[in-house]
This record gives C-alpha cells, structure tokens and sequence, in this order.
C-alpha cells in the first residue's frame, strides 16, 4: 500500500482511500481522502491520535471542519505531514458516538473531550453533542469546580454562540472574576486553559510574539508537525532566516533527505524570492546531478558556484542529454562559464552540445552570437569555423554536401536529409549523398529507408 493510501474499516467492511490533502487546526488535524468510487471522508486526529472517521452528507458551515480547510494550515495529498500523521500504525476504524465517547474518556481530560466533540458538528447532532457537553459542565458545577466549569463555557461559547442557555452562563454573577481573566488574556490563564490559549494564539499567529508562543506550548507538548506546519505559514508570509532555520532542524530531525527535499521544493514555490531556500534547493540539485531542476532554478538566480560544484557541474553537463532540455541561454553560459574557465579542454564538447539544442529554435546566425561570449576561448575557434561555413554554404546550392555533413555533425538530421536530397538531385552520378542518406536514415531508426538508399548506392555504383 502507498503512503497516502488508507484502509478504513466501517464495522468489518473495509474501505480503500486515498488522502487528498491534510489540515492542522487548532490541536486537531483532518485528513481528507478519496475512495475507489470518488466518494470523500474525513479523518479526525487529535494531537496525531486517530479518532474516528466520516463520510459526510453536508458540512455545517462555521463549523470546525469548515474553519479548518479556510484558517487552518492544508498541505496537498503529495505533502510528508500527511505521510507522517498515516504513519503511526493505528486501526483507522470508524465508530459511532458511544465508543467514541468512552475512548474520549478513557484518553482524554473533560475539556479536550469537549473540545474534540465540537469537531464533528457536521456529523453527528448538534443537539446531541451540547447536550453532552452540558452534562461534562454540570458534574463540575456539582463539584464546586469552577475554574473547570467556565473551560466548558468558554468552549460553548464558540461551539454554540447564540444559544440561550450558554448566554447566560456567560453572563452569569459567579463567573465574573473569571470572565475578567479571560478577557485579559494573561499568560497565567493560558498555562490553565491551554485549549483557550491555542484559540487565542493561533488567531493572532502573524503577530510575532503570539507566534513565539505558539511555538513554545507546541515544543512543550512535543507537536512536532504542528511545529513544522506552523513554521511553513509563518515563512510563507514572512521569508527570514528566523523562522527558515529552525524549519531546517525540525525537517532534519524528523524526516529523510527525500522527504525534506519535497517540503522545501513545495515551499520555493511560495517565496521564489527567498536566497537562503533557493540557495539549499541549487545545492541539492547539484549534489544529486538533477540538470533540469538546476536550470530551472537559474533562470531566476545566479549562484556562485564552489570549486567543487564547477567540477560536478562540468561532469553533468558533458553526460546530460543537453538537447532534452528547455536551456535559457543567459542562465547555460552562467553555468558553463566557469566550467570552461576550469576545464578549457571540455569547452568544444560542451559547447557542441550547446549547438544542437540552439537550432531547435534558433537560426545559424543567432547561433553564432549565442556562442559570442565563448570565443576568447581558444578550444572553441574550430566551433566558429564551422558555423562560419554553414552560413556562407546555406547560400550555396553547388555545396549541400559539405553543409548535410555538418547539419549531421550537430544532429540536425531533417535539414541533413534536405541537403543531402538537394545533392542527389543535382548530381545523380554521386553515390556520397545516397550514402549520407542511408547512414542518417538509420541513425534514425528508419532502416527500411535506409536499406532502400543503401541499395540505390550499390546500383549506381554497379552501372558506373
């Protein structure tokens, strides 16, 4: 099974999914996945425990589904996070209010579990959920609990805002010295109520100091792909080494090199503009000879490259296949610049190689000054040479056969084959263009054409 492939079981009856994209919100997190037949469920975790599962038949707007998926941090179906919170080999199975409330219990504090019932809102009654919650409430009032009392309220207040009954606890005389607490917001009330001083935090998470705070509470619990979420919003918005280092340590401390790779490669995408990222993804790139990702990341950049990436460079380039590739010119001469500078001996390859993937779209003359740049390079005045020829030839139909053997030298097969036809038109007695014909038909694989221009040669050659 893949990694973003999940076996949920509904009673017995298993159900393959497939996650589509992951959501941390607020302690909780929410996979959305995909069965065979294209319908959605919604996994609910708790702190990266499973808790149950659901297959919706309408979401409640406002509700914490909806907030989660709008406000809370969401990574795509290819993202590690969603790989990581699958990883733990938990029984995905889904289970009805009963159960699940007797394993709330049995894991949880009376206030996370009321927290965590208001996640399900779209799923199971609201009514039966407050109602629920209203019994947690009254075994603490009973108790003379009030601290643990106005948690529940405070949790109602956002669960159930309009409701009667929860208004007027709200406003009740014998919470007042605590409705003041709340409303400061002090950092004494948040080490009491940590449910309340996530709400508070997470709302205010672009303000560096709750940002700071945030971390802290997630690093105390150990929340380590909260912490990664978390630093991945806080980067996009604002690009700094501040926030971009610890990321690092945390991606290094918890993922393989693979998997780090595709977090920063997601996250470039978001701040093209931020060096230290684009600077590591270049470096990689290097280390692993992906040409393609290479050039791509030049087009918007000029790294300095070291000694020892020159000398990597050097040996991609001399053994990538420089015509598979969309090459910016500006961005292949800052490459190669220094790998000529380097190696002046690899200059007439590398620059071949250069040749063929220009005439793609461009003609001999914007060839020719394309290649400009490189001509105070002694190794490369042959290279010159030969486009001079091609120039002054392609307006010379007495010398297509020397210009099809130099279209072939640079692997431009179609306008070989043109002169080399042109030739055998105009001389019918010179078997050299049949012979050029049939060796580039079979460097093209074509070898039924090849075989018929191989045995045109021979008769022409028997009739001289």
């Amino acid at each position: 099974m893949n990694e973003d492939q999940i076996l949920l079981f509904d009673h017995k009856k298993p159900i393959p999914l497939r996650a589509k994209r992951v959501s941390f919100y607020l302690r909780g997190q929410i996979i959305e996945a995909f069965s065979e037949t294209n319908e959605v469920y919604y996994l609910f975790f708790y702190k990266y425990n499973f808790l149950t599962a659901f297959k919706p038949t309408k979401l409640r707007r406002k509700s914490y589904i909806e907030y989660a998926f709008k406000k809370g941090m969401v990574f795509d179906n290819d993202h590690p996070l969603i790989y990581a919170l699958l990883s733990a080999k938990q029984p995905f199975q889904m289970t009805s209010l009963k159960p699940l409330l007797k394993k709330l219990e049995k894991q949880y504090t009376p206030q996370e579990k009321t927290f965590i019932l208001t996640f399900f809102e779209s799923f199971i009654p609201k009514k039966q959920l407050f109602t629920e919650i209203q019994t947690t409430f009254y075994e603490f009032r009973r108790n003379g609990q009030m601290l643990l009392g106005y948690q529940i309220v405070r949790i109602l207040m956002d669960f159930a805002p309009k409701n009667s009954w929860v208004k007027n606890l709200a406003s009740d005389r014998s919470f007042s010295k605590l409705s003041v607490q709340y409303n400061e917001k002090s950092e004494a009330l948040f080490t009491k109520d940590i449910i309340f001083a996530e709400k508070t935090l997470y709302g205010k998470k672009d303000e560096n100091r709750c940002f700071q705070q945030l971390v802290s509470s997630m690093e105390k619990e150990n929340r380590w792909m909260d912490l990664i979420a978390l630093y991945c919003y806080k980067l996009t918005k604002t690009p700094l080494n501040d926030y971009y280092l610890p990321l690092k340590t945390l991606l290094e401390k918890h993922f393989n090199k693979t998997e780090i790779d595709i977090i920063l490669a997601e996250l470039a995408t978001k701040i093209p503009t931020f060096l230290p990222l684009q600077e590591d993804l270049f470096n990689k790139y290097i280390e692993t000879r992906e040409i393609d990702k290479i050039f791509n990341l030049m087009k918007n950049n000029e790294f300095k490259l070291s000694n020892n990436q020159v000398l990597t460079m050097g040996e991609i380039l001399s053994n990538s296949d420089l015509a598979a590739q969309a090459i910016d010119e500006k961005t292949f001469y800052t490459l190669l610049s220094p790998v000529i500078a380097m190696f002046p001996e690899k200059a007439e390859k590398l620059l071949t190689k250069y040749i063929i993937t220009l005439f793609k779209t461009k003609e001999l003359a914007d060839i020719k000054t394309g290649l400009m740049p490189f001509k105070k390079n002694k190794n490369t005045l042959v290279l010159f040479e030969k486009i001079d020829l091609m120039q002054k030839l392609s307006e010379d139909l007495d010398e297509m056969q020397i210009l099809g053997e130099l279209y072939y030298e640079f692997k431009q097969f179609d306008k070989a084959i043109e002169c080399f036809s042109w030739e055998m038109e105009l001389d019918g007695s010179n078997p050299k263009p049949l012979q050029w014909l049939a060796k580039v038909y079979r460097e093209l694989g074509m070898n039924y054409e090849s075989d018929a221009y191989r045995q045109q040669c021979i008769n022409l050659q028997k009739h001289a």
